[in-house]
């Protein structure tokens, strides 16, 4: 056993003689011709909807790109394109406690701000009937913040005592103010129009109505712009959207874009990024079944075949036949089809820039994303509405100044 640990003394301290006599030795391999340093790649992993890949490695810098992220700060900015004012109807009438199925409603408002909830907001809702006198006040409700990085304010919910002391039975245009109570800021203030239709049969439900706010100020509003997601790299599909009145599916739905008078690009395409979607919708409970015209609906259309490239680095393998709109300036056009009928009809302009060009009446109305809204031509005869509604009752009694209906 001695000797075993004599022989492995020996053997160790050899080794660390021989190890430190070699580490003084510097050998020196010539230089290999024509082999270069590699040089790293662009990151041109991608998903369909443009989000990147897992890493989330950016592969422009910000400031080269045509279109930024965009996010919200401490300051709310409402979105007047997301004030919705509905009637929320109620088969009783606190005036009338003996009667059976006599309707009346309340108002029920929501909308949007971009805004990071840094804290809570004092809301305040005060509504007026039509000869202009109080009706009465509510505290709206704040929501948490959104996936889009909005929050939501609306009216709580009316059967916590509004609808059986504050109902009314009475048509008509009917007006209210919104306020920091804070502040004492005015944050938006409007008008509604307020119709119904029967949902009895007559007899002892003579009485019996749905109750609704008229939207047809919406039909000649489209939008132009981008998905709340993060443009990390280029690609990115725009978004197009236009109203539709009465019961539409979207299968029946097709969006074509034109650039120059040639077709560029269809719904139609295949693609994961194609295809119409519905999205807002201004509609009461009986609506659907009694009248099925009093209802509006915001469709969304995209297409796999134009994009924007926004200076990115992505792999353009993944859209052979993309259509790259900041890289062809000029004009566009997208046309909406029902069942092969056109029904609408969206111009806008891609500038020397590469950006969508913004209306002269863009600044009326913040819209995040890089969004721009646009006047939409409606056509076909399927549609009943009151053409004229825009001039006075857009945006709830607040139509911009400079946007007119083609």
């Amino acid at each position: 056993m001695k000797n075993y640990v004599l022989f492995l003394i020996v053997l160790i301290t050899t080794g660390s003689a021989a190890s430190e006599a070699a580490a003084q030795i510097k050998i020196s391999l010539p230089k290999l011709p024509g082999i270069a340093k590699p040089k790293p790649q662009p990151d041109s992993g991608r998903s369909e909807n443009g989000a990147g890949n897992s890493s989330g490695r950016e592969t422009k810098a910000s400031a080269d790109r045509l279109y930024a992220n965009q996010r919200p700060t401490a300051s709310p900015v409402l979105l007047k394109t997301s004030v919705y004012v509905q009637a929320k109807s109620h088969n009783e009438y606190w005036k009338m406690p003996n009667q059976r199925n006599y309707s009346s409603w309340v108002p029920q408002l929501r909308f949007s701000t971009f805004y990071n909830n840094e804290k809570k907001l004092n809301y305040q809702a005060e509504y007026f009937n039509p000869d202009g006198s109080a009706w009465y006040s509510e505290m709206l409700e704040q929501g948490n913040s959104a996936a889009d990085r909005t929050v939501l304010f609306q009216s709580p919910s009316p059967y916590s005592g509004v609808l059986d002391t504050k109902s009314t039975a009475a048509a008509g245009v009917f007006s209210f103010k919104v306020t920091n109570a804070d502040t004492k800021e005015v944050v938006f203030q409007g008008k509604f129009k307020v119709g119904k239709f029967s949902t009895g049969g007559g007899g002892a439900d003579k009485n019996k109505f749905d109750f609704y706010v008229e939207h047809d100020w919406l039909l000649p509003f489209a939008m132009i712009g981008f998905h709340h997601s993060d443009i990390e790299i280029g690609g990115i599909t725009p978004e197009v959207s236009v109203w539709l009145k009465g019961p539409v599916e979207a299968s029946e739905l097709e969006g074509r874009v034109f650039y120059k008078g040639q077709q560029i690009a269809s719904t139609k395409d295949p693609g994961g990024s194609s295809g119409a979607s519905d999205y807002d919708e201004r509609m009461t409970q009986f609506a659907p079944p009694f009248a099925p015209d009093k209802r509006w609906k915001r469709w969304q259309f995209t297409w796999n075949n134009f994009r924007v490239d926004n200076n990115g680095g992505f792999n353009r393998d993944y859209y052979p036949n993309a259509h790259y709109a900041d890289k062809n300036p000029g004009e566009y056009t997208v046309k909406i089809y029902r069942n092969g009928t056109q029904i609408r009809e969206v111009a806008f302009t891609v500038g020397a820039d590469g950006k969508f060009v913004a209306p002269s009446y863009a600044s009326q109305v913040f819209l995040p994303y890089h969004r721009i809204l646009l006047p939409a031509k409606v056509m076909g005869t399927t549609e009943k509405w009151d053409a004229a509604a825009w001039k006075t009752e857009a945006f709830y009694g607040n139509p911009i100044s400079g946007f007119t209906a083609p």
